[in-house]
């Protein structure tokens, strides 16, 4: 039978998309991941139990990564959608595999550059291998709150380089938040259209012009989700290939200008190089938000290392501050691989002395999101 060649003037029917929720702990992104179509959840922040009665879909509670990449198409093969609750704990595990071999480790226990980059592949081709099954997947992630002068930005708590890469792989990420309502009711709504207050994507045309859905009470509509991504696909499908790569591409473009307006240091601007793809539609104009960002930082790129340095006048904290900010870490259950993505940063080292209290409350409150997460 002669393969069906699709032009580039009819759509092309997509089965299976990536769907990305953030909030804030409390909020029920987990209950709502179980609305999903015939739902299973990769619950590697152990917290499926917290979901009660509205827990309605299969768990697999993650010990390792090998509980997950053991799997087999069968062992799937009952569901539509999998749930990756959350995608940074997935992200966590993979490393936390990687670094049971010694050869991926460096002196001080912490990954390798090589290594860090196997686990990002191996995360990508296992959302690939998900979606070819035909599986909904769904990340789940919590919000981080950043102060970008006088502006509040929520994003998912991520590591930049991971941050804008499962951006540029997901079709719709929404922002769940709650809201006071006209009757003075709390109200949750998820957001879908970007603003300057939070990263958002919307290739499902969902929420109409606000792009704002509101969630319903799940117990009388366990169906939430499944209609929701129901409703993404339909658009997406009514879309032609180019309308759809030019739709990406664009919120792509806005999203890239808006990380580079909230790039602070050198650290920021060296992580959105490394995830800047040269085959991008809109290449160019993301290479000039990011000079122009590197301008105002008066951050200068050194061509011998590759990197973009801080300026001169950048005083980062001195050894004996590093060490007892490692303490200050550990001293909260957290370790300084995980502070460093939070923070988006390489090295403790690339912390500036000045900011040095802020980055202490950044770290006490990463701290106690994980109690209460």
């Amino acid at each position: 039978m002669a393969i069906p060649i699709i032009t580039a003037d009819q759509s092309l029917q997509v089965s299976a998309i990536i769907t990305y929720l953030y909030a804030d702990p409390g909020l029920g992104k987990t209950s709502i991941g179980f609305t999903g179509d015939k739902a299973i959840s990769f619950d590697f922040d152990r917290g499926a139990h917290r979901t009660g009665e509205l827990r309605r879909g299969a768990v697999v509670p993650v010990q390792q990564w090998k509980d997950v990449a053991n799997l087999t198409p069968q062992d799937l093969a009952p569901f539509n959608t999998v749930v990756i609750d959350t995608v940074g704990a997935m992200l966590e595990s993979i490393k936390t595999h990687l670094l049971n071999e010694a050869n991926n480790r460096q002196k001080d226990g912490s990954l390798k550059l090589k290594a860090q980059g196997l686990a990002n592949q191996i995360f990508k081709q296992y959302v690939n291998s998900l979606t070819s099954l035909g599986k909904d997947v769904v990340f789940i992630a919590h919000a981080s709150e950043d102060q970008n002068g006088d502006q509040i930005i929520y994003r998912p708590d991520l590591g930049g380089k991971n941050r804008n890469e499962l951006y540029r792989i997901a079709d719709i990420m929404g922002y769940l938040t709650t809201v006071t309502t006209g009757e003075g009711k709390n109200a949750r709504v998820i957001s879908f259209k970007p603003s300057p207050t939070h990263h958002a994507k919307n290739s499902g045309a969902l929420g109409g012009e606000t792009g704002e859905v509101w969630v319903p009470d799940l117990k009388t509509n366990p169906a939430f989700l499944a209609e929701l991504i129901a409703q993404a696909k339909n658009h997406i499908n009514t879309l032609t290939p180019a309308q759809l790569a030019t739709a990406k591409a664009v919120e792509e473009l806005e999203n890239w200008k808006q990380s580079c307006v909230e790039a602070e240091h050198a650290g920021d601007l060296n992580q959105l190089t490394e995830s800047l793809d040269k085959e991008h539609m809109y290449y160019q104009s993301m290479r000039q938000a990011l000079k122009a960002q590197a301008e105002k930082l008066k951050c200068s790129f050194n061509m011998e290392s590759n990197r973009w340095m801080n300026p001169p006048e950048y005083t980062g904290i001195n050894d004996q501050q590093r060490d007892q900010l490692q303490d200050f870490i550990a001293e909260r259950g957290l370790d300084t691989r995980t502070v460093c993505e939070h923070l988006g940063i390489d090295s403790l080292m690339q912390i500036e002395v000045s900011k040095l209290t802020a980055v202490q409350k950044d770290i006490d409150d990463l701290a106690k999101q994980g109690m209460h997460a």
